[in-house]
């Protein structure tokens, strides 16, 4: 669960949210859009506790809280086992379960094999797949995505977000996924917010996904 109820926050004279209010449930997958620099990244870290609203509140259930970055900022010095056991070990799990743990979920995103292998040796699209596996590992109860696959070609994306469906699909856990493409929303989440200019959002009416992606585009169009 996580609930925004009317929150606002400002950077010096920079307001950046101004009152956000929305409810998820467990289970739910939030699409979040939006240009570069209207807030979405804020929005995440309010959620993690990073930093605090300067008015409203924010609650999201107990657990941990699993983040998948832009980059997969993996250690370089460990293998792909040990960068997701590493984060089963910080959550308290002994040594040997955490590393029997950590070859299931690598094997759950597709890199059965290459456990042994450092971050240098592995392509792209593989590391941020380690990077998705050590978020997943820990059974977050809140999982963070900041444009996870941004930096990957479209052939890849489309198999990262087939492969993110999949380990989704039935869980408990609570998804954010941050986006500038709204058909990354529109193809991962149960639900999508679009932060606008104004620093407020609005929730758009997934009844019709595609209409919804006409419009999104013609206004697009139209600002060029």
């Amino acid at each position: 669960m996580i609930v925004f109820e009317h929150v606002s926050k400002s950077f010096d004279s920079l307001k950046v949210l101004n009152d956000v209010s929305f409810r998820l449930a467990s289970g739910d997958i939030l699409g979040v859009v939006g240009p570069s620099g209207v807030g979405k990244t804020t929005l995440l870290r309010l959620i993690t506790g990073i930093i605090a609203p300067d008015e409203g509140s924010v609650q999201v259930a107990q657990g941990a809280v699993g983040y998948v970055f832009q980059e997969p900022r993996l250690l370089p010095w460990r293998t792909a086992l040990d960068n997701v056991a590493v984060a089963l070990r910080a959550q308290g799990m002994e040594k040997d379960g955490a590393r029997v743990k950590a070859a299931e979920w690598l094997g759950r995103v597709g890199l059965a094999g290459f456990e042994h292998y450092h971050p240098a040796e592995l392509s792209g699209g593989m590391a941020q797949r380690v990077a998705v596996a050590r978020a997943l590992a820990i059974e977050p109860a809140v999982l963070l995505m900041d444009e996870p696959f941004v930096n990957v070609d479209i052939d890849l994306k489309s198999s990262l977000m087939v492969m993110l469906q999949g380990l989704l699909a039935g869980g408990k856990t609570t998804a954010v996924y941050v986006t500038h493409d709204l058909t990354e929303a529109l193809r991962l989440a149960d639900r999508v917010i679009e932060l606008q200019a104004d620093r407020t959002v609005r929730e758009l009416d997934l009844s019709d996904r595609a209409a919804v992606a006409r419009d999104w585009f013609a206004r697009a169009s139209a600002q060029e």
